[in-house]
């Protein structure tokens, strides 16, 4: 019997997975990573603190990046969090179609003319003979790619609470979660911190 497990990511394993991103793809020096007893001063000042970063899974669904956030006091509250949509291409077919053919000569073209004709006008008695040899022959993979473009969301608010300053995120790859740290909506030169665990 075969047994299916979920895949079980701690809090640990995830925010590393996060800040190694991170690390390869943005300006380091835009992130800085804090303890918890930094947090409280941090969160004083134009800042916006990832304090946890989670990756879950189901049977049969695929895995979700959700993203939690504070913001500091000097740091801008918009009335509500919406992230900008992005476009991709989602492949529906991928094959390659093959095509065959055969190439013939001039002399053979009149061959197979002259061989019909007599064949016709034989046709109740001994008729030419055909050539099946000869002939130059081609093949050829054309690819064929079906593709859709698809809008989405780069990712969805689950929470936003201006009242506590917080915010739940959630993504569908790490990718698009540094792409939305990158263009959060709280005002300018606000330092962007990681929670260490």
């Amino acid at each position: 019997m075969i047994e299916f497990r979920q895949k079980l990511f701690s809090e640990y394993d995830a925010m590393r997975s996060l800040y190694v991103e991170l690390m390869k793809y943005s300006d380091r020096n835009k992130f800085k990573l804090i303890n918890s007893s930094q947090l409280l001063p941090t969160l004083k000042g134009n800042s916006v603190v990832i304090e946890r970063f989670v990756i879950s899974t189901a049977f049969g669904h695929r895995d979700r990046y959700r993203m939690y956030i504070k913001v500091g006091a000097k740091a801008k509250m918009p009335d509500e969090i919406r992230l900008p949509e992005h476009v991709y291409d989602k492949r529906l077919l991928n094959i390659k179609i093959s095509l065959k053919n055969k190439l013939f000569s001039e002399e053979e073209v009149l061959k197979y003319k002259l061989f019909n004709n007599n064949r016709n006008r034989n046709r109740n008695g001994n008729g030419g003979g055909g050539d099946n040899g000869g002939g130059a022959s081609f093949s050829s993979d054309l690819p064929f790619d079906l593709s859709i473009p698809v809008r989405e969301l780069l990712g969805e608010a689950l929470k936003y609470d201006k009242t506590s300053r917080s915010l739940v995120l959630e993504f569908s790859s790490i990718q698009d979660a540094i792409k939305a740290i990158n263009i959060l909506p709280f005002g300018l030169k606000y330092q962007i911190y990681l929670l260490e665990l």
